[in-house]
């Protein structure tokens, strides 16, 4: 039997300090091994937590932004069905006003979301997320008051009824929720670096699709292309893990919330016979709609660009829009409700609906023609579109509904207020597949012969394929077929659809640039084009012909006053390179400019400190009291008259002092210390010789800023996003050719290719000054700058087409103050050399 130590069996035994250490190890080492556990266990399963997370809340989200939208919708129709009730003249006012004042009134409160709450919450989210994404940093882009501003702003404009899209506002939504989300302090390790920040943002995105159309794979697929120039395979699955929650949860609620039977089903199901929706001789009918489909698609991008631009630029439109934010918005949205009014146009396309409910119609598997065999429609969905007397025919109907949201649509999506582009353009597609479809029934009398026998003709098939290819063709992405697929929960209109949207795309694709790319131009925002797709000049192009050079650099033997004077020259940069003499111009690294100036700042203060001291020592206790005194400031400066610098003055005059006083010490002569300093000695560099596909792959790859060019170990040149971009749209255009010479012996670069602009023409000032669209500031990025002169070359620094990252302070207060104390001291010292007792 164990025996029990004597201590313990005796009553008042107290337990000696040594056991009470002992103790308490064994308690510590306890509870380290279990934190030790639950900190394994956490990092495990953290990415899990949270994806799932946030899946089901953004899911959250979308239920109820939706449940939102349907009450509003249904209070506008019971207004309008109640003044309708009038049976006296004044029925046709009343209904008017009911139905025009309720969408005016919803979209004003929606401008004004995004003018007094976020003015980033306008317009879409997939450009700036694609700008993002690529590593560009926008000022409060994804802050919680954006996200705020942009969700009522989005409930109030869908809930009007015009012809907007909800998909980029909710990648907004959702990717701002995300980086929210991240700062939470159980997820501090999810954003620890850029690339697990971009990883979460995408998986935002990737919900913010799937949440739109209930369909996770296809809505993964979508926001890969329209926001990520390179994708990690690694990343899918937190992308689709995600979205298949939010799409989960979507469906299983709404159906809850809308019918009272839930019956769980896609978005817009269609009940095609399997094997017998189309025949092989519709296949070229296909493609000739995808020819059709991307014309219209073109025209579309084309239009927008028009009309934005025409914005900006026409004189009468700065004067009445540009100046008075509200007058664009009561004018569209006028118009649209005037249109849309049931008993004015709206009655010849379904002014009563909602225009995504109008996907229902277009894609039913009947014909809202009599034709002599296949399934017939019935009233209830063509008395939508024939009239408020039920006499005209569909081939008026269907397109005017074409051509008024086709102009309706982008008016819409030029207003400062949240939209998308993408349902508005899957409405537009459908009635023109349906108007086509329509048209062969009736010619073919509704069926075609199939191997001997009669084969019934589907519009709605030709509705499904061209809703999917305008869609691809605007975005030039065509896993819009994947996403049609689980809206419509049928393949088989596979074939058709993967046709149309290929032939649509490629259309398109060989005369405009897609919708983002686009509205990436028009907003300013760094961007980099896209490469043509087959085009092999690419490989050809060398980097030597489109960048900058002659260069500025710093070398080792730059001396203070140089540098400074290129730290006032060059306000657009972020980064300079450092060579090891002007006569070698061998390539050491680069240096961030605010560590630069901060160097050199804190060097000469460090100098005037060390002068002051040197000054306050040799003077009595009350004279040091006099001199930082207010009372002999204001004597000072009564008297005598001294600017003295306060911590409200201008930076550029404590900076002109700064030089006064350094210039008597001789500081600014002597040699810079570039051995104090952070300098990065591996900044990417190539040669001249690589081609400008490689470059591009290398900032799309890498998300770079920009590229130092050398021969042999020898700065020659550079080149940033502006420049790649440029020789892209310059190949693109014919006017930049393969250089003859393979060696690439002259390094003296022709840029002719650049486009000349004008005063009126692709000015950045336009953007800047743009109200409707929304400003946005670009914290990180790339931006315009001007190419060095030749003959500058005394301080050979180059400053390259990039924006610096955040700007510092020019200088903060307590450098003010400093500067303050040391003129009041050289004040103090010529007054004592002239022999005065006091300063005044």
């Amino acid at each position: 039997m164990m025996r029990l130590p004597f201590g313990l069996c005796c009553k008042g035994h107290k337990v000696s300090p040594q056991d009470d250490l002992h103790n308490i190890k064994d308690k510590k080492n306890s509870d380290g091994v279990v934190v030790r556990l639950a900190r394994r266990i956490w990092i495990r399963i953290e990415d899990w937590v949270y994806l799932t997370f946030l899946g089901l809340a953004c899911a959250a989200i979308a239920v109820l932004l939706e449940f939102i939208i349907s009450r509003l919708s249904q209070v506008h129709l019971v207004w309008y069905d109640e003044a309708n009730k009038i049976e006296n003249s004044w029925r046709i006012p009343a209904t008017y006003g009911v139905w025009v004042g309720y969408i005016v009134i919803l979209i004003m409160l929606s401008a004004a979301c995004t003018k007094y709450i976020a003015t980033g919450a306008t317009g879409s989210g997939f450009p700036e997320m694609k700008c993002i994404l690529r590593g560009t940093i926008l000022k409060e882009y994804l802050t919680i008051r954006t996200m705020i501003g942009k969700f009522i702003g989005l409930t109030l404009s869908m809930s009007s009824g015009i012809p907007n899209g909800r998909e980029g506002p909710l990648v907004h939504i959702f990717a701002a929720f995300a980086m929210q989300l991240s700062r939470l302090a159980a997820f501090t390790g999810i954003y620890s670096n850029e690339s697990r920040c971009s990883e979460m943002l995408a998986a935002g995105a990737a919900v913010g699709v799937a949440s739109t159309f209930s369909a996770p794979i296809g809505g993964v697929l979508l926001s890969i292309e329209l926001t990520s120039v390179l994708f990690a395979v690694r990343n899918y699955w937190r992308c689709f893990y995600a979205a298949s929650w939010a799409a989960l949860v979507i469906l299983v609620v709404l159906p809850a919330i809308n019918d009272p039977y839930m019956n769980i089903q896609p978005q817009f199901q269609t009940s095609f016979p399997t094997g017998k929706a189309f025949s092989a001789q519709e296949l070229p009918l296909f493609a000739l709609l995808g020819i059709f489909i991307g014309l219209i698609s073109m025209l579309f991008i084309k239009f927008h660009r028009f009309l934005v631009l025409f914005l900006r630029r026409n004189w009468l439109c700065k004067k009445v829009f540009q100046a008075n934010f509200f007058v664009y918005p009561l004018l569209i949205s006028s118009i649209v409700g005037s249109i849309t009014y049931p008993e004015s146009l709206g009655q010849f396309m379904a002014g009563k609906k909602k225009f995504l409910t109008t996907l229902i119609d277009f894609f039913a598997s009947c014909t809202w023609t009599e034709v002599g065999f296949g399934p017939i429609c019935n009233s209830s969905i063509t008395s939508n579109y024939n009239g408020l007397h039920h006499d005209v025919s569909i081939f008026v109907s269907l397109p005017v509904f074409i051509v008024v949201h086709f102009f309706l649509s982008i008016f819409c999506h030029t207003m400062p207020i949240p939209s998308g582009i993408i349902i508005s353009s899957l409405g537009i597609g459908a009635a023109s597949g349906r108007l086509m479809g329509e048209i062969v029934s009736v010619i073919n009398d509704g069926f075609m012969w199939s191997g001997g026998l009669r084969q019934a003709i589907f519009p709605g098939v030709y509705a499904v394929a061209a809703s999917s290819a305008m869609v691809g063709s605007v975005t030039h992405t065509v896993s819009t077929s994947v996403i049609m697929f689980e809206m419509t929960g049928q393949l088989v209109h596979l074939l058709p659809v993967l046709i149309c949207v290929i032939v649509s795309n490629t259309v398109c694709s060989f005369f405009e640039i897609s919708i983002i790319d686009s509205i990436i131009q028009l907003r300013k925002l760094p961007y980099l084009p896209d490469l043509s797709r087959g085009s092999s000049v690419f490989h050809s192009i060398k980097v030597g012909q489109f960048m900058i050079s002659p260069v500025y650099f710093i070398h080792k033997q730059s001396t203070y006053r140089e540098v400074k004077e290129l730290l006032k020259k060059a306000s657009k940069i972020s980064t300079m390179p450092i060579v090891d003499s002007p006569e070698t111009e061998l390539f050491i690294g680069t240096i961030d400019k605010r560590k630069l100036g901060r160097f050199v700042n804190e060097r000469m203060g460090k100098d005037h400190s060390s002068g002051k001291s040197s000054l306050i020592n040799g003077m009595d206790q009350q004279g040091l009291h006099r001199i930082f005194s207010l009372r002999t400031l204001i004597r000072s400066l009564s008297n005598n008259q001294v600017d003295v610098p306060s911590p409200a003055n201008d930076a550029t005059e404590i900076a002109a002092n700064d030089e006064i006083i350094a210039a008597e010490s001789g500081i600014l002569d002597e040699i810079i210390d570039l051995d104090s300093i952070a300098i990065d000695e591996t900044p990417i560099q190539v040669t001249s010789r690589t081609s400008l596909f490689k470059i591009h792959w290398l900032f799309s790859l890498l998300s770079v800023k920009h590229i130092y060019i050398t021969e042999r170990g020898a700065l020659r040149g550079v080149v940033a996003l502006k420049e790649v971009r440029e020789a892209v749209e310059a190949v693109n255009r014919g006017e930049l050719k393969p250089n003859e010479d393979e060696n690439m012996t002259n390094i003296e670069v022709s840029r002719n290719f650049m486009p000349t602009r004008t005063s009126n023409e692709d000015d950045d000032s336009d953007a800047e000054e743009d109200q409707l669209q929304g400003r946005l500031e670009i914290v990180r990025g790339s931006a315009l700058s001007e190419a060095p002169s030749k003959s500058v070359r005394s301080l050979e620094f180059h400053e390259p087409s990039i924006v610096a990252h955040s700007h510092s302070r020019r200088m903060d207060f307590m450098t003010r103050e400093r500067n303050m104390s040391i003129n009041l001291a050289m004040l103090a010292r010529r007054n004592v050399r002239k022999g005065e007792d006091r300063i005044i």
